[in-house]
């Protein structure tokens, strides 16, 4: 028995600053997010020019654009024979996120532990998600703000460098779309704690000047310096 204690002590200690490390860390990740959340970059674009819309579901954030501009006809990377329905073309969502948790939880209910746990902690695949839509109407998860074709230009630029291509067109995952209007495309860049899919829609934001957080990995971020 005297010869088990020392052992269990030294495994208690382990565990116990083991505890306290993973604490310490959701601590700081927490107040890292919060900070970085509440302050503010970019500016209201004088030159309103183009209407684009940032819509959240609550957890994932995407950014939608017009489908076709004098800049910019989106038509011409997405075939519409790989969608069912193509009667709303007027705008585009297109979202990056975890690959596996893209493609694997089409809803809720289906989320495994595994994959949030390596979605979460593990650096690892992504993919666009894409979806074509009428113009979207501003709610409590939904934000409009025009901007300068400029900006636009930069917002695209952006947004097609997420894309993996092959003959200068994004490549389709086949087979992996919610419903009618949407599917997933390959994409660069690899998904983990602090590098969400908010932050990849913050990172889109600031490229093209529009008010946004400095830093967000949630949602709310990319949503609450904009007038609702």
């Amino acid at each position: 028995m005297r010869k088990v204690l020392p052992h269990l002590r030294k495994s208690a200690s382990i565990l116990l600053i083991s505890l306290e490390v993973f604490v310490g860390f959701i601590c700081f990740y927490f107040t890292f997010a919060f900070y970085g959340m509440i302050f503010s970059c970019g500016e209201d674009d004088p030159n309103k020019e183009i209407a684009v819309y940032i819509r959240s579901n609550g957890v994932h954030t995407d950014i939608c654009i017009p489908t076709n501009s004098d800049h910019k006809n989106w038509l011409l990377d997405f075939d519409l024979n790989d969608y069912e329905d193509k009667s709303r073309v007027e705008y585009v969502g297109i979202g990056w996120g975890d690959k596996g948790f893209f493609l694997d939880t089409p809803t809720w209910a289906e989320l495994k532990a595994s994959t949030a746990i390596k979605a979460v902690f593990l650096p690892s695949p992504t993919a666009m998600h894409v979806e074509f839509m009428n113009e979207p109407v501003v709610s409590e998860y939904i934000r409009k703000v025009k901007i300068s074709k400029k900006n636009y230009r930069r917002l695209v630029k952006f947004i097609e460098s997420t894309f993996q291509t092959k003959e200068n067109r994004p490549i389709l995952i086949p087979g992996h779309g919610y419903g009618l209007t949407d599917n997933f495309y390959e994409a660069y860049g690899n998904y983990h704690l602090f590098n969400t899919c908010n932050v990849w829609t913050n990172d889109a934001m600031k490229s093209a000047s529009i008010p946004t957080s400095i830093f967000s990995v949630f949602p709310e971020g990319n949503l609450m310096h904009l007038d609702s």
